[in-house]
């Protein structure tokens, strides 16, 4: 069998998982079966041994097919990587005598499991890390264990067991709760809806911490590509950035269309000038807003990736922002039509984000299809209507997870 087959059989999706400090710790890579026969474990984690680097952050395999993760445990182990395993693996002697000659191998397992299936717990099985899910019950106790200015000593002790991944938390307190009351790991996907609801009523500032950080490099005299991977993490000071350099009082005799541009045009002192103002005008820093741009930065790579390994560089700068700024609405509450039409953004930008046609739409919707692992089954439909291989479209999912790096220092 050959590896191009693997990967011409599965469809490949990611949820990012957020720890404490609100930053990428780990991503979850769902495996789809798309061809059974075409598939089988050992050549994955041989592609995995191959790409996956010990500084990318640590990747959960999650395979839908049980054969697949039984195929898994048996390989021998990647470096940086995590099995997922359904909880009642380890509930039968069997299972666990499966699951020990796999730790004993060197494999790192991720139980998966209900909270209340492993509350009371003193120690986990094979001292294994749990993804857990709560029920609404679990979930409101969780919120009345919270302690308040008029009862800092809750009446009830959280059922939220620390040191553990939760999923499916819908709810910003419930996050907060997990994480900094509650000593959780992590948090499988972000409660971005919540999250941006507080926001409703007021456009998302530019993040402080991104405008401290590009403020850093600038007084360190850094080269123009580092400055503009740091303005990159914030959707919204690329958008004011391109909107500062094309005004009208800005006086360039041409439209800029990409963000190095917009860098070269303004100078690193002017940029300065103007970043301290953003730094003024912005609020208290809201760490949970970190997750939902650095999620729309992800999938602004995941769509820059999908293009062939030979494309420019100018080609690459303009998926990656068509894909950023497909999201920008969320962000600022106004619609995109109205948004983009003050920026001379290049026409196959407008007919992707406007229209839904040209060949960036491709890019986007594919990463769109990614993104959301609920719907992988469609990826392959999705794939054959743009004409790009699932092989293509996997490969490029797993260059930009091994690259992702979360740089923003909260």
């Amino acid at each position: 069998m050959s590896r191009s087959t693997v990967l011409d059989s599965i469809a490949l999706g990611y949820q990012p998982v957020w720890n404490r400090a609100r930053q990428l710790a780990a991503v979850r890579l769902s495996v789809h079966t798309v061809q059974p026969e075409g598939v089988d474990a050992e050549h994955l984690l041989q592609i995995l041994e191959e790409d996956w680097p010990l500084s990318a952050p640590p990747l959960v395999l999650a395979f839908d097919h049980p054969t697949l993760w039984q195929q898994a445990m048996t390989c021998t182990p990647v470096a940086n990587t995590w099995l997922q395993v359904p909880g009642a693996c380890f509930t039968t002697p069997d299972g666990l005598a499966h699951l020990s000659v796999a730790a004993r191998r060197g494999h790192t397992l991720l139980r998966q499991a209900a909270l209340a299936d492993v509350r009371g717990e003193i120690i986990a099985p094979l001292d294994a890390r749990s993804l857990l899910s709560l029920s609404a019950e679990e979930a409101l106790q969780a919120l009345q264990a919270r302690p308040t200015e008029e009862q800092p000593v809750p009446p009830q002790r959280s059922p939220i067991v620390p040191g553990q991944i939760y999923e499916g938390v819908g709810a910003r307190a419930l996050a907060d709760h997990c994480l900094d009351e509650a000593g959780a790991w992590g948090l499988l996907e972000w409660p971005d809806e919540d999250v941006l609801h507080s926001w409703r009523h007021r456009p998302v500032p530019c993040d402080p911490a991104v405008i401290s950080q590009v403020r850093e490099a600038l007084e360190k005299d850094a080269a123009l590509e580092r400055i503009e991977r740091y303005v990159r993490q914030d959707p919204v000071l690329v958008y004011r950035l391109l909107m500062r350099v094309n005004s009208a009082g800005y006086g360039v005799s041409r439209e800029i269309e990409s963000l190095r541009h917009a860098l070269m045009m303004i100078g690193f002192g002017a940029l300065d000038v103007w970043l301290a103002e953003q730094l003024a005008a912005s609020e208290v820093a809201d760490n949970a807003l970190h997750p939902v741009r650095y999620g729309m930065v992800m999938r602004a790579r995941l769509a820059q990736h999908l293009l062939d390994s030979g494309s420019d560089d100018n080609l690459r700068s303009e998926v990656f922002l068509t894909a950023l700024f497909s999201q920008l609405d969320r962000l600022l509450h106004k619609s995109l039509p109205e948004l983009l039409g003050k920026l001379p953004l290049p026409g196959r930008a407008y007919d992707a984000l406007l229209r839904e046609t040209g060949p960036y739409n491709a890019y986007l919707e594919v990463s769109r299809a990614q993104g959301q692992p609920a719907q992988l089954a469609q990826l392959p439909q999705v794939c054959e209507h743009h004409g790009i291989s699932l092989e293509h479209a996997n490969r490029g999912l797993l260059r930009m997870l091994g690259t992702s790096r979360d740089q923003r220092r909260g």
